[in-house]
């Protein structure tokens, strides 16, 4: 029986993701993700309350859950690549997610999952954490790389002018965690000086 409840979930979660390919996510009815996955509408709400939840859940079982099991394997790096990877698997899907804003919007949702994955990042390496000076707010160290990394997510994956692979993207994002912006624009000026 679990496992016709998790083909069933998993169907209902599908149908949506289809719809989302086709339409608006506020045109969308529980009725027509029901009909879709070939269920009746109540089965839906065994599984999840809204449309919201549905989104929240792909989210968390497409991309989260492997990233995390990598993560409590002391795979950071390869961790962050997995989210670059499935995220750039389903481009398509994810542009029409970022266009679901407000209360409870994928960005929202989005927000929390890296704010917790860099929280679990931060408590493996607490003793790295405590060398670092001038880090007076540690709330505010989580928030600034949370915003750095939803904000060009959505960037790269929704903007019409770049057209970059993960590989390119989480290269570039890897560029501008390590290069401060003090630091490029000194290097600029070191070299037209010369």
């Amino acid at each position: 029986m679990e496992r016709k409840g998790e083909a069933t979930k998993h169907q209902l979660a599908e149908s949506f993701k289809e719809l989302m390919l086709k339409g608006s996510f506020d045109k969308i009815t529980i009725r027509m993700i029901t009909e879709q996955a070939g269920v009746i509408r109540p089965t839906f709400y065994n599984y999840f309350q809204d449309k919201y939840e549905v989104m929240e859940w792909l989210l968390d079982e497409e991309v989260f859950q492997p990233v995390f099991a990598m993560l409590e394997d002391g795979m950071e790096r390869e961790a962050i690549y997995l989210l670059f990877r499935r995220m750039e698997k389903d481009q398509p899907y994810y542009q029409k997610a970022f266009e679901v804003t407000g209360q409870n919007g994928f960005e929202e949702i989005l927000s929390g999952k890296i704010r917790q994955l860099i929280e679990d990042m931060l408590k493996n390496h607490e003793i790295k954490l405590q060398k670092l000076e001038g880090l007076k707010d540690l709330h505010m160290f989580l928030e600034f790389h949370t915003l750095t990394v939803v904000t060009g997510l959505k960037y790269w994956l929704t903007s019409r002018e770049v057209k970059l692979t993960a590989d390119e993207a989480l290269e570039f994002y890897r560029f501008l965690m390590s290069h401060p912006i003090l630091d490029v624009v000194g290097q600029v000026e070191d070299y037209t000086e010369q």
